[in-house]
């Protein structure tokens, strides 16, 4: 689960909605909990004019921060590119890596009504909403000067990373058809990626999608990552149909050439299968008992076969 922070000094967070809003005084905060990468608190804020506001603090990790440095600024210059281009993100309101406040780089985004859903009432109607937000996401020309800072790996995102020892028997076919063949061609060129589209990561209200948050994976590259990684999760939690329904409104939105996504289908599944004990666990404490490790088993070797099938 997401780290939990201790109360922040309130002469730290004086500070701090001093300069969000001049004259603001701070009424509370609280720790959020939910995610794994960052330490989130919740500062109510009086503005000083009337106005009442919440924020997020977010305090950056230090697996982020050993893969990048700046993480903060990154994920604060996305959200503005994103939040300009009209897609469901949180506000970016402040970045401070010079640790004069916080012994951690940190951003500060605006507060979104809305939860994480791990299980709708209307799981098809959640699958095309995703797609919806996934094929805008994809038609970002990633060549403007706005989004120059995002990182483009050069062996493209997420290398196949499961060695073949960590697998069980069913699955090392598609180990070695995946070694043989990786990395795959990319049809459609480089798209900005979120890099974990996860139930997690996606905030609801009222069965509406208000916000994608967790940007600290984005990456510009194929396009078929993002689908696939969303697909693998959404095989259990949603549902194999509601699968379908996702993949078909993606196409149908982007006309971009699905025929390497089994490939990607394969990538995702394998590099979860050897954790799938911990994955099960996870899903029951955020209250899906009905996902166990068998169910997650039997999707990972159904997406497999399906992948293999199709190649």
């Amino acid at each position: 689960m997401e780290q939990s922070p201790d109360d922040i000094a309130t002469d730290v967070l004086e500070t701090l909605a001093a300069a969000l809003f001049p004259g603001a005084r701070v009424r509370g905060q609280h720790p959020m909990t939910g995610g794994s990468s960052a330490a989130m608190t919740a500062i109510d804020v009086d503005c000083g004019n009337g106005a009442e506001e919440t924020v997020i603090l977010r305090q950056c990790g230090g697996a982020n921060l050993a893969a990048n440095p700046h993480a903060a600024r990154t994920e604060f210059q996305l959200l503005h590119a994103l939040h300009d281009r009209g897609l469901p993100v949180p506000r970016a309101l402040h970045v401070d890596e010079s640790l004069n406040l916080i012994d951690a780089p940190f951003l500060v985004i605006s507060h979104l009504d809305g939860q994480p859903d791990y299980g709708p009432e209307a799981p098809l109607d959640a699958a095309r909403q995703m797609a919806v937000f996934l094929a805008g996401l994809h038609n970002i020309d990633v060549s403007s000067d706005d989004l120059a800072f995002v990182e483009r790996p050069a062996d493209g995102p997420g290398y196949l990373e499961t060695e073949r020892g960590a697998l069980p028997e069913v699955f090392l076919k598609a180990h070695d058809m995946l070694e043989a063949a990786w990395p795959p061609a990319n049809p459609n060129g480089p798209c900005l990626l979120h890099g974990d589209l996860w139930p997690g990561n996606m905030l609801w209200q009222d069965g509406r999608l208000t916000a994608v948050v967790d940007w600290e994976d984005a990456t510009v590259g194929d396009p078929m990552a993002d689908l696939a990684i969303a697909r693998v999760d959404m095989s259990w939690s949603y549902g194999f149909e509601s699968l379908d329904v996702f993949t078909t409104t993606y196409g149908e939105l982007t006309g971009f050439d699905l025929s390497t996504l089994p490939f990607w289908d394969l990538r995702a599944s394998l590099r979860q299968v050897p954790h799938t004990a911990d994955y099960a666990e996870g899903w029951q404490e955020l209250g899906r008992l009905d996902v166990t490790q068998d169910i997650i088993g039997k999707c990972h070797q159904r997406l497999v076969e399906e992948a293999l099938a199709a190649l």
